[in-house]
């Protein structure tokens, strides 16, 4: 079937796979849990060939699997094999600490709203893809050009959703025959009968998957020009239907960040990469110098809060600049950062001293005296994968400290620090983390300040209450 063309070639060598996925399946194959290695495969080398990141993994890619499935390969059973992916997945969250955090929805054993794209009219798919191709690349020079550039992978997403969304019209008792173009699915009638479908599957509730297709359908209809009243139409559905996240930093980050608080514990935590440094290396140098890199992470983590996707490819001459004697400046450009915003950090002397340390030590043990990356991969000639220094990182401060800090946290960490010495400090904070707008880190980080407001306030009340 390959040499004919009709389903294209499988790749399921581990070198196929980028590094991220590659280190990812390497722990699977480590676990040796036969739950995992006979259901995760596939699944895996899938996500990696539509170019989905393991942290960026949804329900909908999940989807998107069961569809490739049932249209690429010779399967006796595509729902099973579909089912048994996402239950490995999930299974994966629960026994692997540096599998990706995200749960895939449990797959219902109901019968599946999907139309197989032969059943369309052929204009209507080529409506989908040709709108697709315009959003992945617009035209630059048009008039009225505002639009940004979608990734391939979210261009996937959106045609299953969009697929998806005609088959729950069509079930919903409209002809197929009536869906010939992107403007008669987005028509405000049908949409309403096709939300009103999925609503009907869910026991009436919203959720992430139904107030995405309503605001996907929306963009599409104002990108189409289509007539006020009809947008307008719609922008009610995608308002009744939103699923509005709680604002600010989660739950279980504010507890995390207050153990943070406690008597010298954030002393302990500020004071860690020099002591590790210290340790001498011992016979087990290759682990030593490991734990070194965990040290100088640490210790970058906690003058400049990076993504840990920055942090883990960090370069040098490319990213980490010796403008003078005992000065080095981390340096990032606008299109390797996540919301496209250049950052720029100093580190301080103490820092500096214990990455030239390292680097005089490491070779040819972790690397070749060469390597130009500051995290080495352990296998490959590239850099760590993001996902497996965080997860070291995650271990090292629990180890060493005794509580819960992933590498985000320290980006949480860096506001919290700033606001208690700087009450109101925002556009410092904004220009810390990268943010695009102040309103933005303000949204997410103004409860923090509650508790110097608090403790200033019971300052107020013991100083009245001596006077009294």
């Amino acid at each position: 079937m390959v040499a004919c063309g009709i389903v294209t070639k499988r790749h399921r060598q581990v070198s196929d796979l980028s590094p991220a996925w590659q280190n990812l399946w390497e722990i699977v194959r480590a676990s040796k849990d036969k739950s995992l290695l006979s259901v995760l495969p596939r699944f895996i080398f899938f996500l990696d060939r539509i170019g989905v990141a393991p942290g960026h993994v949804r329900s909908d890619h999940a989807l998107l699997y069961l569809e490739a499935v049932e249209q690429n390969e010779i399967c006796k059973a595509p729902l099973t094999t579909y089912i048994e992916a996402v239950m490995g997945w999930n299974r994966a969250v629960d026994r692997l600490p540096a599998w990706p955090r995200q749960r895939l929805e449990r797959p219902s054993r109901e019968r599946r709203v999907m139309l197989r794209e032969t059943a369309h009219f052929p204009g209507f798919i080529a409506d989908i893809d040709g709108y697709l191709e315009m959003r992945m690349r617009p035209d630059l020079l048009a008039l009225d050009a505002t639009l940004r550039p979608i990734t391939a992978s979210s261009a996937a997403t959106y045609r299953y959703m969009l697929l998806r969304f005609a088959s729950h019209v069509v079930e919903a008792g409209v002809p197929v025959e009536e869906l010939i173009s992107l403007e008669d699915l987005v028509a405000p009638a049908r949409v309403e009968r096709g939300l009103r479908r999925m609503l009907e599957r869910t026991g009436g509730k919203t959720g992430p998957s139904i107030s995405d297709t309503a605001r996907l359908l929306l963009t599409i209809a104002a990108h189409r020009g289509l007539p006020e009243t009809q947008r307008t139409a719609l922008a009610r559905f995608k308002d009744r239907l939103a699923v509005h996240g709680t604002g600010g930093m989660t739950t279980k980050n504010r507890d995390r960040l207050r153990a943070l608080r406690a008597t010298g514990v954030l002393r302990r935590l500020l004071r860690l990469p020099e002591q590790m440094m210290e340790r001498p290396l011992g016979e087990h140098r290759t682990r030593a110098l490991r734990a070194r890199e965990d040290a100088i992470a640490i210790g970058i983590l906690l003058y400049c809060p990076l993504r840990v996707s920055n942090l883990s490819t960090l370069e040098f001459d490319r990213h980490l600049h010796r403008p003078g004697k005992g000065q080095m400046f981390i340096v990032i450009p606008a299109h390797e950062v996540k919301n496209n915003r250049p950052l720029e950090f100093e580190l301080p002397p103490h820092l500096v001293a214990m990455i030239d340390r390292h680097l005089a030590e490491r070779a040819p043990l972790l690397c070749a005296p060469d390597c130009r990356y500051l995290f080495p991969a352990a296998r490959t000639a590239g850099p760590t994968a993001a996902n497996s220094l965080a997860e070291r990182i995650k271990k090292r401060v629990r180890t060493e400290i005794g509580i819960d800090m992933n590498a985000h946290l320290f980006r949480h960490l860096a506001v919290m620090i700033y606001l208690d010495a700087n009450p109101g400090g925002y556009e410092v904070a904004r220009q810390m983390l990268g943010h695009s707008s102040v309103s933005h880190t303000i949204s997410v980080y103004s409860g923090l300040e509650t508790i110097s407001a608090t403790q200033a306030f019971a300052a107020v009340v013991d100083t009245l209450r001596e006077r009294s």
